[in-house]
């Protein structure tokens, strides 16, 4: 019965590498925010792609969601961000119909519909929250951990108003956490094997 020992290894490493993974980029890459009573916050919502009939992804929801626990009296300024997609629905009023089903008040939305990746969420979202306190950006735990680097290299200043969302937690949507675990570790490969992908990258 050893090949059923390591059968189950295998399915045991499979099954905790995504949940430690997300963990830990959970918790990487923060700025350290000044802020008081009297602090305002901006959350940024990044995009993702409808389903061909222009409906709400899981992805989408499972980012939404991050969103809606994310919230407190601070929040001033909610930004969904993402572009039109062939449906001619964009990510950002997909995701923002569906924030505003889960109690995110429609006065803080505010839709960027041009971003055609993750360094343009940042980059288009940028002049909206700037002049914010903190800023939290939201997506899945390990596409967060690698925006919050891009937003490094693009606006250290705004970098350093970083501050968590409540964006892991322990098994939820674990089907999907080892498909983006896996997506993550291609586009930093990526990133890492194509320089000048990464330039281009910088340059918008």
């Amino acid at each position: 019965m050893s090949w059923l020992s390591n059968a189950l290894r295998v399915a045991a490493v499979v099954a905790a590498a995504p949940e430690i993974a997300h963990g830990l980029a959970s918790q990487q890459d923060y700025g350290n925010p000044q802020h008081d009573e009297y602090s305002t916050e901006a959350i940024i919502v990044l995009g993702c792609p409808t389903h061909p009939d222009g409906s709400l992804h899981p992805l989408q929801k499972w980012r939404v969601d991050i969103a809606a626990r994310t919230m407190n009296q601070r929040v001033k300024v909610v930004v969904f961000t993402g572009t039109t997609a062939k449906t001619g629905v964009s990510e950002a009023s997909a995701m923002a119909a569906y924030a505003r089903a889960r109690g995110i008040p429609g006065d803080l939305i505010i839709l960027e519909e041009e971003a055609l990746s993750t360094w343009q969420n940042l980059e288009f979202t940028a002049p909206l929250v700037e002049h914010h306190d903190v800023l939290r950006l939201v997506s899945d735990p390990m596409h967060a951990w690698r925006a919050r680097q891009f937003l490094t290299r693009l606006h250290p200043e705004l970098a350093a108003k970083l501050a968590p969302a409540v964006d892991y937690r322990p098994l939820e949507r674990w089907r999907w956490k080892f498909g983006t675990m896996v997506y993550e570790l291609v586009a930093r490969y990526r990133e890492w094997r194509h320089p000048r992908l990464r330039e281009s990258m910088h340059a918008g």
